[in-house]
């Protein structure tokens, strides 16, 4: 059985995810105060860095490709749609405008699990298809029988 690694930049974006979780689970119990708006900004930020920091040459944060490109895809697709959300959440915070702040919040939380889940999934679970390799296994025991060596 393969082991699968979880890297550094993996970590990151599971820490910043529950840090962002407690600041979400913050700013709903308290409307939108001062230290939950913190905490989710840090865990955004974060979750940013991790993505930003290797095309401006960082290579310690570099993930190697591979699993589902599509599953890549979708999940960028995801993480970029959660930042815009939760852009808009902040504009309308600071617009005292906590229904929609808490909205925003929530679809913000949805999108940033739905695309964790993705990422990971397509990067660990999700095994491409390859070439089926039975037969090559099954010729050389065939060739044994035919000979009669063991």
């Amino acid at each position: 059985m393969k082991q699968r690694v979880i890297k550094l930049p993996e970590i990151i974006h599971i820490l910043a995810f529950l840090l962002y979780l407690y600041g979400s689970t913050l700013a709903h119990k308290e409307n939108g105060a001062e230290l939950s708006l913190w905490l989710m900004a840090f865990a955004v930020i974060s979750t940013a860095a991790t993505i930003i920091f290797p095309w401006l040459g960082f290579r310690w944060l570099k993930l190697e490709k591979k699993g589902s490109r599509f599953g890549w895809w979708v999940a960028l697709l995801l993480q970029v749609s959660s930042w815009g959300l939760y852009s808009l959440a902040m504009f309308f915070r600071l617009g005292r405008n906590l229904p929609r702040f808490h909205n925003l919040i929530t679809l913000t939380t949805q999108a940033w699990a739905s695309w964790l889940i993705i990422f990971i999934y397509s990067r660990h679970a999700f095994q491409p298809k390859q070439a089926d390799n039975t037969l090559e296994q099954t010729q050389p025991l065939q060739s044994i029988k035919e000979t009669g060596e063991h």
